[in-house]
């Protein structure tokens, strides 16, 4: 006799997204970290001065006891190798079960160090603390952990929602102008996926870099808020999560074509953007004077509309084994107008390259 027996799994995973302004240190941790739960921070060494009051705030909230692991991490340092000697310093730090890891820096390091959450004794509770303008609206919120390999950017990752991203503004004051830069490509992509308030603020005026304007503050709230939308209706990106991918697919490509670090998450979503706009033209009609604003963001934020020369065959080749290309080929993610993107597959290899030669 034959008998099916059958596992069901519900996932409980909850993620709270904190935004606030100098409000690390008063912010409810006694209630976020456990009673006596250890606490192991993984810091990015250039905010140690800045995070006093943070570590301040956990030493009174009952914790047993705290390491702070100091890390810098870069685009280039995002493999499994640093993921090693992550694992390496929780076994020399006797971290357990109930210890809560607490990742306090850029999108690459709450990326890494999420991913080592995830996978270390089959997951950890931890908490994102984004210092930077392209953690703060994109890379800590959604859960979505993972490190680079030779073959393309995120291949190697999961899914771990952070329990609490506590995004404080004040953090922002110091980042330099190429850290606001590399977070620009997600508010500008963001604002065409999802358009309403956030694509007519943008559209309306494009405030300098570096100055932590009223308009800066509503601008990062309103990007979070909408991925964390996004996230909340499908975390696991079986459909419209994967509308955050535009402007990604040939923008990790670049990245990887020229070597991590070289272009600035920004410049290659910014170019990648490009790209999916003048196929959305090709493909499904969308008007040239989108792609011609977009241009003129990018141009009055410092960013680039021209990338160095590449072989388009190459990066071809690179989008071709992305983690969002499929058995049957690549898909894409387009707008039919602001607010209003598509995921299609009907896109050919033509129509690429000609989209690719526009941005060289």
């Amino acid at each position: 006799m034959n008998k099916a027996i059958v596992i069901e799994s519900q996932s409980y995973q909850k993620s709270e997204v904190m935004i606030g302004h100098e409000t690390l240190s008063v912010w409810p941790w006694s209630s976020w970290l456990p009673e006596n739960a250890p606490v192991v921070m993984v810091v990015d060494p250039k905010l140690e001065t800045q995070i006093e009051p943070l570590v301040s705030a956990i030493e009174k909230s009952r914790q047993a006891h705290m390491t702070v692991v100091p890390r810098t991490i870069a685009e280039h340092d995002k493999t499994l190798e640093t993921v090693a000697a992550l694992y390496r310093d929780f076994g020399k730090h006797r971290v357990t079960r109930d210890t809560v890891v607490v990742a306090v820096g850029g999108g690459v390091l709450t990326d890494l160090v999420g991913y080592v959450a995830a996978t270390y004794l089959r997951g950890l509770r931890w908490i994102a603390v984004p210092t930077t303008l392209l953690a703060q609206v994109d890379a800590a919120i959604g859960g979505k952990v993972a490190v680079n390999t030779e073959f393309g950017k995120n291949l190697v990752g999961a899914f771990h929602l952070p329990a609490i991203v506590a995004i404080d503004t004040a953090m922002l004051s110091t980042l330099p102008l190429k850290e606001w830069r590399a977070g620009l490509g997600e508010v500008i992509k963001s604002a065409l996926i999802a358009g309403g308030h956030l694509y007519e603020w943008v559209q309306q005026k494009q405030e300098p870099l570096g100055d932590l304007t009223p308009w800066w503050a509503s601008v990062i709230a309103e990007t979070a808020a909408l991925k964390a939308r996004i996230v909340q209706a499908d975390l696991y990106e079986h459909n419209q999560r994967m509308f955050l991918n535009f402007g990604h697919t040939a923008g990790h490509a670049l990245e990887n074509y020229f070597g991590y670090g070289t272009l600035s998450h920004g410049e290659a979503v910014g170019l990648g953007t490009l790209v999916a706009l003048s196929l959305s033209e090709r493909v499904l009609g969308l008007r040239k004077a989108v792609r011609e604003q977009v241009m003129g963001w990018l141009r009055q934020w410092g960013l680039p509309t021209k990338s160095q020369p590449f072989d388009p065959a190459k990066i071809y080749e690179i989008m071709a084994q992305d983690k969002k290309a499929r058995a049957y080929g690549l898909q894409w993610v387009l707008l039919k107008d602001i607010g209003d993107p598509l995921v299609t597959r009907q896109v050919d290899s033509q129509q690429v390259m000609e989209a690719l030669e526009e941005i060289q």
